[in-house]
């Protein structure tokens, strides 16, 4: 029979993740028994610290990444990190130490009572095994997704006790001989489509954003931007400093900013924008400027006066029934009283009060 210990360093090696970043304490010196010689601990003074080393490694490596962790201190620690791993698209395997089974029900000190909730908005997959037979299996399955696209963390709670645990050697060969693949291609004829509408645009862009870079497709971005002669602009917030396109390039204009005033300023001159690896979300939309996405026909420009203006968003975006010429204010249980009442309807005079 094989321990968890055991089967949970093949697997790691099968993987090619022999190397682990953490910070220790003592829910994780179980693991770290009988630490195999061909692996190698990196020791970071704090868990942001290690998870950052871990996300760097992984992109440089382009290998699968792996931190340890200390048990709910050390996860609240790291949760910075964890989102820049995220933004990253980093492939990383995030372990965390956990109480011993028997303790958990009690919540004896350094239990961690919902570990799988703590981290569970920056990674793509949270378990704690229920049994310590599953944890080669729940490691097993966070690797995969953490190296599938979209890449990103995926974490494990492991309680401190499992590791010496026996487990089936059959299920630990299946384990480690099982095969994810991860190619996935677009529609050949929203391709085509694609290319015809680049063919018809007199004034085309495209906006590369970070997840062009972390899969690998720089070449792919360069190649249609020199055929189409394509000015191309890195997308706002490009998470973690990942560029869709060399900097150096001829083509590249630059990172747009995030805000709508500034961002739509940039796109106006150009009739079809291309975006790849990004959405192209402005991060803050309250900023002045006309948004440059899905603008109707009717979007009031910024010579208007102000009076028309508000006339015009009146006369035509109002939910309430009637003729264009007679909107007023939507009836409330406590309409708008003394000077508050009267301010409003001397800036807007061609609104009057529901009855």
């Amino acid at each position: 029979m094989t321990t968890v210990r055991e089967a949970t360093h093949d697997l790691l090696r099968h993987h090619g993740m022999t190397t682990v970043f953490g910070n220790p304490g003592s829910t994780e010196l179980p693991m770290l028994a009988e630490f195999p010689d061909d692996f190698r601990y990196v020791l970071g003074l704090q868990e942001a610290v290690a998870v950052g080393m871990a996300d760097g490694f992984a992109q440089a490596s382009g290998t699968d990444g792996h931190v340890n962790l200390h048990t709910a201190p050390g996860v609240g620690n790291a949760m910075g990190a964890l989102f820049n791993a995220q933004a990253n698209k980093a492939p990383l395997l995030v372990t965390a130490g956990q109480q011993a089974r028997a303790q958990i029900t009690m919540q004896a000190n350094l239990t961690n009572a919902d570990a799988t909730r703590v981290p569970h908005p920056f990674v793509k997959w949270s378990f704690e095994p229920p049994r310590a037979q599953d944890v080669p299996a729940a490691l097993a399955r966070a690797i995969h997704p953490a190296a599938l696209a979209p890449r990103g963390p995926a974490f494990v709670s492991l309680p401190m006790d499992d590791w010496g645990a026996a487990v089936v050697d059959e299920d630990v060969a299946r384990l480690i001989g099982r095969v994810v693949g991860d190619r996935s291609l677009a529609d050949p004829e929203v391709v085509r489509a694609l290319a015809r509408r680049l063919e018809r645009a007199t004034a085309p862009c495209l906006v590369a954003g970070p997840d062009v870079d972390a899969a690998g497709g720089w070449n792919a971005a360069v190649a249609p931007a020199e055929r189409c002669r394509l000015p191309v602009f890195a997308s706002p917030a490009t998470g973690g400093g990942r560029l869709g396109l060399p900097e150096d390039h001829p083509n590249f204009r630059g990172v747009l900013a995030p805000a709508i005033g500034p961002l739509g300023a940039a796109l106006e001159p150009y009739d079809l924008v291309l975006c790849a690896g990004t959405s192209v979300s402005p991060t803050t939309p309250t900023s002045r400027g006309r948004r440059w996405s899905a603008r109707p026909s009717w979007w009031p420009s910024p010579a208007t006066p102000r009076r028309r203006r508000a006339r015009q968003s009146a006369t035509r975006s109002s939910p309430t029934s009637g003729s264009p010429s007679r909107r007023c204010w939507p009836r409330s249980p406590t309409p708008p009283t003394g000077r508050s009442r009267r301010r409003r309807h001397h800036r807007y005079p061609h609104r009057t009060a529901c009855r």
